[in-house]
């Protein structure tokens, strides 16, 4: 017995040695791989730091050129401002006109039928005019039925424009309508 005894403990031994040798090895392959897996990155953090370096002195130097130059002219506008006017005065000489500019052709007023009456005809009883567009009406200064059936082919195209929906008047026939609510006796409701 003590025979089996001394066997098991020798090849107990000799497995633990094994252990440690292949414990050791592979600690070292490991510790191997992860130093050259950190020694790259190390490099890798090197050359990033050097191109930084060198993108912040090029920044420097291009800030430092900004800065020069917002001096100069800082200093030639504080130069212009504290100078005198260098143009002579001619007395003799009137001032120009001032230059008058027409008036932009949408604020005509369109096809407008003066009716001797401040009435407004209920505009949305035409097929296709809201609430919305009776207001953008209104402020274009069409307020009743005979101002819409008396629209040219002209004033359909600035109003379409103005209303920003091309081809809606003729689409939904608003001058037609107001033609018809005008021989039916609809502007009186």
């Amino acid at each position: 017995m003590s025979y089996l005894i001394s066997q098991t403990f020798i090849l107990l031994l000799i497995a633990a040695l094994l252990g440690m040798l292949l414990g050791t090895f592979l600690t070292r392959i490991t510790a191997a791989t992860s130093r050259a897996a950190l020694q790259a990155r190390l490099r890798n953090a090197e050359t990033d730091a050097r191109e930084l370096r060198a993108e912040l002195d090029v920044a420097v130097t291009a800030r430092g050129a900004c800065e020069a130059e917002r001096k100069s002219l800082r200093e030639r506008l504080d130069a212009l401002e504290t100078a005198p006017d260098a143009r002579p005065i001619d007395a003799d000489q009137p001032a120009p006109p001032p230059k008058v500019r027409p008036a932009p052709a949408d604020t005509t007023v369109l096809s407008a039928i003066n009716t001797g009456s401040d009435e407004s005809d209920d505009l949305q009883r035409i097929k296709g005019i809201g609430p919305k567009i009776a207001g953008i009406l209104q402020e274009l200064g069409v307020r009743r039925f005979e101002q819409i059936a008396a629209w040219t082919p002209r004033d359909v195209a600035r109003v379409n424009d103005h209303l920003r929906f091309s081809g809606r008047i003729e689409r939904e026939q608003w001058v037609a309508q107001a033609q018809a609510l005008l021989t039916t006796g609809g502007a009186d409701s």
